[in-house]
């Protein structure tokens, strides 16, 4: 692999890792033009939310799909999306299944958080998107339809066909608190749905909060990121080291960050410490984090990245790359750094 401008990084026990664009950039969806890989979508970007459709589209019918897999009845049922963002997820699956309520939470508005929708008008393109489905996908939803719009999605598995049934007027509420505050909703929930967990600290806490708020047999959804894939850092913080963010102590990473990012180094660290879960925690980890506080482990899809076959071969170009990642993350799994997206679903036994 020709590297554009090679450079090294020397680490604190003088061991050097490469650096260079090459590692980073063809890994990357596309930007808006006119900006740095590193900028957050410009408001009102029509292209940027073109892109999202695919990305709504896809989550609605993974999510949809699970449940059906694993044998869930949604009639009646409540659902609870943590990290809504911009609500679409709740909202359209209230549209489309038999469930009796949907709610939303996000501590953060359209704009708030570098990793938030752009500001948008959400009834327009609620609209939208009801308009895509209900033509294209009247009475399924098949992949097949909306594939065209997923080519900035990173995902390997394509869900099965799914009933939709539109169920008329039911009412969507959001509120603005975090995962660790769900008691202020003096609410029961029968599914709770997580898509962001990477950008949610103190896990232990997400799972007590569920279970506080579960009524029996309630189950928690997960789409999860890990923080551990080649990406895991998000396009903030990612470094351009093959998995650097395996192979750099947290103090490491500092020093990187303003050696080889000048003027963005504060907001690249800021993102990688307070903009997603810290502690890091891994896939099996988190298993027992659920277990803990009742919940088992139900069903588990790993997709692999994408890329997995461009990206595993980029260790040969890291002297000594193995023994790093071991010496600094000992639980870590080959298969969970070449992951794209987790999808787990735990149900409450306790």
């Amino acid at each position: 692999m020709s590297k554009s401008s090679l450079q090294w990084f020397t680490k604190d026990d003088g061991r050097k890792l490469p650096v260079s664009d090459d590692f980073l950039l063809p890994f990357l969806t596309p930007t808006s033009p006119g900006t740095n890989y590193w900028d957050p979508p410009p408001p009102e970007n029509v292209e940027a939310l073109r892109r999202e459709d695919g990305r709504v589209l896809l989550q609605l019918h993974q999510i949809i799909d699970l449940l059906v897999r694993t044998g869930t009845d949604l009639k009646d049922k409540t659902l609870l999306d943590i990290g809504t963002g911009n609500g679409m997820i709740p909202r359209l699956i209230l549209h489309y299944c038999d469930i009796k309520s949907a709610v939303g939470i996000d501590p953060y508005l359209d704009g708030e958080h570098l990793s938030s929708w752009q500001a948008h008008d959400h009834g327009e393109l609620f609209r939208e998107l009801t308009g895509f489905i209900d033509t294209y996908c009247k009475d399924d939803m098949d992949f097949a339809k909306y594939a065209h719009m997923t080519g900035y999605q990173d995902f390997t598995v394509r869900p099965a066909r799914v009933p939709l049934r539109p169920q008329g007027q039911k009412k969507f509420r959001f509120e603005k608190i975090g995962a660790h505050d769900l008691g202020q909703l003096n609410e029961k929930f029968d599914i709770f749905y997580a898509k962001a967990i990477d950008h949610i600290p103190d896990w232990p806490g997400i799972f007590r909060a569920c279970a506080e708020a579960a009524n029996p047999d309630a189950l928690i959804v997960i789409k999860h990121f890990s923080f551990f894939s080649y990406l895991g850092p998000h396009r903030y913080s990612t470094t351009n080291i093959p998995w650097g963010h395996l192979l750099l102590t947290d103090d490491e990473f500092r020093r990187f960050a303003r050696e080889f990012h000048g003027p963005r180094a504060n907001d690249m660290i800021d993102f990688y410490f307070n903009g997603l879960a810290y502690p890091r925690h891994t896939v099996p980890q988190m298993v027992m984090m659920a277990a803990e506080h009742g919940f088992t482990m139900h069903a588990v899809i790993n997709e692999p990245s994408r890329n997995a076959e461009k990206l595993l071969p980029l260790a040969s170009e890291v002297p000594d790359f193995w023994n790093i990642v071991r010496e600094i993350n000992p639980t870590v799994t080959v298969e969970e750094m070449l992951s794209g997206r987790y999808h787990i679903v735990f149900r409450k036994t306790g």
